[in-house]
């Protein structure tokens, strides 16, 4: 392979590594600090959860109120929020057998992240 073939083959490779890496940074950007409240519809009602931010990153995430099952949901309601905090976006795992109550946390969530993008 000639080197103008490798250097090619190598700046592909670095621009594919970069693309993927971009990928995986999640829900990034500049947010407006504070706290935001939102509300998504689980299980056995709504779910209430506020979100700190502080400029750059998701702080906290809490379940204000909710009326889910607490032998079904309890592990989605600890769970959710700290991979949230953890991964720094909405977009993670369901909590098996607590589907409803996952998702609902989620899009509470990413609702809290528009508002806090927005301002």
């Amino acid at each position: 392979m000639g080197t103008a073939r490798k250097f090619a083959a190598g700046l592909s490779g670095l621009i594919c590594a970069s693309l993927l890496l971009a990928g995986c940074a999640g829900e990034d950007g500049t947010y407006q600090p504070g706290s935001y409240t939102a509300s998504a519809a689980g299980y056995a009602g709504d779910v209430t959860v506020e979100v700190e931010f502080d400029s750059e990153k998701i702080l906290s995430v809490n379940i204000l109120d909710h009326n889910e099952t607490p032998s079904v949901a309890d592990k989605a309601l600890e769970e959710v929020p700290d991979q949230i905090v953890e991964q720094q976006t909405s977009e993670v795992d369901a909590v098996t057998s607590a589907t409803l109550t996952s998702e609902a946390i989620k899009a509470a969530v990413a609702d809290c992240i528009r508002q806090a993008k927005q301002g």
